[in-house]
């Protein structure tokens, strides 16, 4: 079987490049995703899948419908693009302005579409169902919870997801136990002090010199408030004040994020804040807003459907294209939503190729990947799907 998904997967790779590149050209953000859904519908009723649209907005379900009866798998892969303008140079670059797929998710949407041409071929040899969602809106990190509340996870027993990562290379895939995102918070901070002419500061309650002293004490949450070993992350994101070169302007921004692990920072962090706004106010004589919002929390891996996972994909690809070990990861992802309901592996796949392009993180304009992955993380799943559904 493992050499049959394989040479399926390969015989797929030229079609799977085409969706990938077609997807690339034309990125949508956010409940936005009408033309990437309705590729995809084209694509599932073409294979004979049963397909739902319009789910949560812009989403699409597919069910492949085993011909031996057991549990249902659901296989996510998110849609959205960024508002982020590309410079790649890449010959499939975005054609609409001000939006680029930085994160990798038309390559989420492209292998799981090779998932569903390996597995309509193999329909006879499942156990069960299999439930592939194409979601909406993961950057916003409220796609996954939309999606949750439109009862797709109905009758499903487990659940896989995966995410490109340029942090290893391509063909490496580091699957995990346990936590494996950060909890992602966003803050907005505004300053209110009191405007006046440049040559007259003694006038002003100087908004920018608040907001330079709470950025400055902002940056000791990490080092003097949270346990050393302990991963966390503040970052201002964003600073802004003032018109014009000769005006103090009154009025001052900060705006940034906090990602950690632990379920009390969230609270510590967003005191933390408060109380540096609140002395620094206090002392100069002008007051602040803040506005600080959980995003969602970190996904869990379940440890044994890890294990599973981590197994059959080493026995398709071989032990070398498992990693195990890494640092942390203090991105976010609303694939929580799911993980907190069903048992979950969140997977990271590396496409990263030194020999063709120098990597660079994602969200980062000039983000790029290897698609050689694509057929391979297609394979992937297929392989674990008909493993985990045969137990």
């Amino acid at each position: 079987m493992k050499e049959q998904i394989l040479q399926m997967a390969e015989s797929a790779a030229p079609r799977l490049r085409e969706i990938w590149e077609d997807l690339h050209r034309n990125p949508e953000l956010g409940f936005e995703e009408f033309r990437t859904a309705g590729k995809v519908e084209e694509i599932l009723r073409s294979l004979d899948i049963e397909t739902e649209t319009g789910v949560a907005g812009t989403g699409v379900v597919g069910l492949i419908r085993g011909a031996q009866p057991g549990k249902t798998l659901l296989i996510r892969a998110d849609m959205d693009a960024l508002p982020i303008e590309e410079a790649t140079g890449l010959a499939c670059a975005s054609r609409c302005a001000g939006k680029m797929h930085a994160c990798g998710h038309d390559a989420h949407v492209t292998w799981l579409l090779g998932t569903a041409m390996i597995l309509s071929r193999l329909r006879d040899r499942l156990h069960g169902t299999v439930k592939l969602l194409f979601q909406p809106s993961e950057e916003r990190s409220c796609g996954a919870e939309r999606v949750v509340q439109a009862g797709v996870l109905q009758g499903v027993d487990m659940a896989l997801a995966a995410h490109v990562t340029p942090d290893y290379d391509a063909g490496t895939y580091l699957i995990q136990e346990g936590a494996v995102t950060s909890n992602p918070d966003f803050f907005r901070l505004k300053l209110f002090g009191k405007g006046s002419h440049g040559s007259e500061p003694q006038s002003a309650v100087d908004a920018i010199n608040m907001g330079v002293q709470v950025y400055e004490l902002l940056q000791t949450f990490v080092s003097r408030v949270c346990v050393p070993a302990d991963p966390v992350v503040l970052s201002v994101c964003t600073f802004q004040s003032g018109t014009n070169w000769g005006t103090i302007p009154g009025e001052c921004e900060l705006s940034g994020t906090v990602r950690s692990f632990r379920p009390e920072i969230p609270e510590k962090a967003k005191a933390f804040i408060e109380d540096c706004a609140k002395a620094v106010t206090s002392l100069y004589g002008g007051r602040y807003e803040l506005m600080y919002r959980i995003a969602c929390w970190p996904v869990q891996n379940e440890p044994s459907l890890t294990a599973r996972v981590r197994a059959n994909t080493a026995e398709l690809l071989g032990s070398g294209a498992v990693a195990s070990e890494a640092d942390k990861y203090m991105g976010g992802e609303d694939f929580c939503y799911i993980s907190r309901e069903v048992p979950s592996v969140y997977l990271f796949a590396g496409c990263r190729n030194d020999a063709l392009f120098q990597a660079v993180p994602l969200h980062n304009p000039s983000f790029r990947l290897d698609d050689s992955i694509l057929p391979r993380t297609a394979a992937l799943f297929a392989y674990n799907a008909l493993k985990l559904l045969e137990a």
